[in-house]
Parts: structure tokens; sequence; C-alpha cells
């Protein structure tokens, strides 16, 4: 057998109430797991969208050019652009482009008014502060029926020279405060309505700001505007849960029950506990272990077992002889045996082999097998004639 599996019994046999808790600990957890996964699942709750809605806006916006100059050619439009140049394309051209998307079904009335607001701001690193503002109406439009996917296209168009002079001249009558001028297209959605069901009173904002600097205008893109609405309620489902739990919960139940099962019945059975043979084999391998450095493995002449012979009861008492008498311990490379040659004797220890319940056999050096002598306590016990002291096995003259 091997000596694992001789430990692996030793360490359950000697541990079998402890080893017998963790595995009803083991099986109780997996059989919860299995309930609460499989049989009776936990639930919780969640909220849900049962409908939702959205509006979108956005500015497209041009340039045409009106002066000569040695770039563009007069009457080039320059669409969408970052820049503008204020004296070779003044009139700033653009549309605003609003509609709402439904899940469902939707009716609006709406209302979209675009203002051109001239303002002064002062930014710092925390905040911005609109140091003057002033407005004016550019265009309006009306709808009694948006539905949904439709769009609403409003025009605008600024001439940026007559913008520039106003914000200078309201720069001048304020005696030139900080801050720096700027134009903002201002778009303001009014609509009202049903959508999937659901009454909307609505007001959307979206806007357009453009930059003055140095004889040009920077419109900041601001990009498609999205702004959604949901609509949702509070549902309960059963909780899922990953493989580790779903497969794991009965694994766990059934593999800690067939372990507990099975180690009961071999405690029943006398399975477990170690016969002497084996655990006089197990201290043999724990001491062939630690006095290693002590043993050498040399092939022992014929003539050597012809000495009469003593046998030690264990390999530490034949290596304890050895260290007392100066000597060192042979391991026969053939059987497997230990000698120790002193004074004309040999003194020898056998391991045990494993032959079932009972006391270890022995080999001879012809191959016939004597059982262990167990005659009193000695640490060595003589096989021939002659006579041993008793407490230190070494032999005594008649």
């Amino acid at each position: 057998m091997a000596d694992w599996l001789l430990r692996l019994r030793a360490l359950l046999d000697k541990q079998f109430v402890v080893v017998v808790a963790v595995l009803v600990v083991l099986a109780l957890v997996g059989g919860w797991f299995t309930y609460t996964t499989h049989a009776s699942p936990n639930t919780t709750t969640e909220e849900r969208i049962v409908s939702s809605w959205q509006t979108t806006g956005s500015f497209d916006h041009s340039a045409t050019v009106t002066e000569d100059n040695s770039v563009y050619p007069v009457g080039t439009t320059l669409t969408n652009r970052s820049i503008y140049f204020t004296d070779i394309s003044p009139w700033f051209n653009g549309t605003y482009t609003f509609r709402y998307d439904a899940s469902e079904r939707g009716d609006l009335n709406g209302r979209v008014a675009l203002q051109l607001v001239l303002q002064s701001v002062e930014e710092n690193q925390e905040s911005t502060t609109v140091v003057w503002q002033t407005n004016r109406s550019l265009e309006t439009t009306s709808s009694d029926s948006i539905q949904p996917g439709e769009t609403i296209r409003v025009p605008f168009s600024v001439n940026m020279n007559e913008a520039i002079n106003r914000t200078e001249e309201i720069d001048e009558q304020l005696d030139n405060p900080p801050g720096q001028p700027e134009i903002v297209i201002h778009a303001t959605v009014d609509i009202q309505g049903t959508v999937n069901g659901q009454q909307v009173d609505q007001v959307v904002e979206h806007t357009l700001p453009v930059a003055l600097e140095q004889g040009t205008y920077r419109p900041t893109d601001q990009g498609r505007i999205t702004d959604r609405y949901e609509a949702t309620r509070t549902v309960t489902v059963q909780q899922t849960y990953g493989p580790l739990r779903t497969i794991g919960g009965p694994a766990l139940l059934f593999g800690s029950g067939v372990v507990l099962g099975g180690l009961v019945a071999a405690r029943r059975r006398g399975r477990l506990a170690l016969s002497s043979t084996e655990q006089e084999l197990l201290a043999y391998e724990d001491e062939r272990e630690d006095f290693d450095e002590w043993i050498s493995t040399i092939k022992l002449p014929n003539q050597a077992f012809d000495l009469p012979r003593a046998e030690a009861a264990s390999l530490g008492a034949l290596v304890d002889f050895a260290i007392d008498t100066d000597n060192s311990v042979i391991e026969d490379p053939d059987d497997g045996a230990y000698y120790v040659v002193h004074d004309g004797y040999l003194y020898t220890y056998q391991p045990a082999v494993s032959r079932g319940e009972g006391r270890p056999f022995f080999q001879t050096k012809d191959g016939s097998e004597e059982p262990e002598q167990t005659d009193g306590e000695s640490t060595v016990t003589p096989t021939t004639d002659g006579e041993f002291d008793s407490s230190e096995g070494i032999p005594t003259d008649e």
C-alpha cells in the first residue's frame, strides 16, 4: 500500500470526529445552496423600462463669401466650419432641427423659438460669470401635430458685423467691464401632448455659442443634443445564479454525502485503523528519512551473514547502537535490510512488509522468511547462541 494512503488512513482514524463534522457542515451548505438555487430561489425587485421617448436638437450653420479675397472665390459657401471670417463672410446662416422619437406612439404640438443672445462672460477656474446680456428674437415656428420621427426646421441668419458692433457699443456704454463678448443662438422648444399614452408638457432648450476673436467668429459645435425620458415600473423577478452555485451546490451536497457515507462505512468495517504491521511500516519510513545521513548502501559479502545475529526492534534502535559503538549502518541493496557489524556479530533490522494483520516478517539472506522474535523487551534480541545485555544490546562473554 502506498505510503501516502497509509498516512491518510491514520489521519482519518485519528481525526475521525473532526472530519465527519466538516463533511456534515459541507453537506448542509451544499444542501442549502441547492435548495435556494433550484427548489426555492430568492426573488428580487428591479426597475424595468416600460416605455421611453427622446428629443433631439442640432444646429447646422454656414457662411457665404461675399468679398474678394485671395483664398475663397466670391459666392463660396463654407459649411459647418469651426471658424469663419467676419470681413469676407459676415452673414452667419444656419438651421435648428428638432425631432422626437417614441417607443410606442405620440402626438405633440410644439413651438420652436430662436433668439440671438449678445453677452459678455468672465471665466475662471471655478465658474463662469455673465457680465451683461441682451437678446432679440430671430425666428419662431409652430406645429399643431408632431408625430414621432417628424422634424421641425427653423432657419436663422445673423449679420455678424452688426452683432459685433452692438457688443462693442454695449461695452463702451458700460465703461469696458471685464469679460469676453460672445454670441449665442438660443433655441427654446415648448411641447405639449401625449407620448406613449402619457401626458407631456415639456420645455427643451439648446444653444449654439459663437466666440468672437480678431476678425473671426467661431461656432462651438454641440453635435446632436439628445434628452431621454423613460417610464419605469417595479417588478419582482427570480434571482439568477452562475454555474458556481447552480452546479457547485449539488456537487458539494452529493460529494460530501458520498465521502461521509464511505468514511463511516470504512470505520465500521475497521478499514481505517492501521494494523501493527502498517504502523510499524510508517514508523520505519519516518526513521529512514530522519537517519538517512547515518546509513550507507553497501553489498555485504556472504561471509558476513554467517556471523551470529541480533535483531533490532526498530531502525532507530539500530542507528543508536551504531552511533554508540562508532559504526555505520549498512543497507543491503538486495533485501533492503539494515546491518551493523561489530565484534564478530551481525546486528540487523528488517523493515516490515505488508502481509495483512499480524507481526511483520523478515527475509533471510537465503530467501526464507522468519517471523519476528518477541522475546523480552530488549532493544536488540539474540537469534543465535550467546547472551546479550538487554539494556545496551551488546553481547557479553559467558
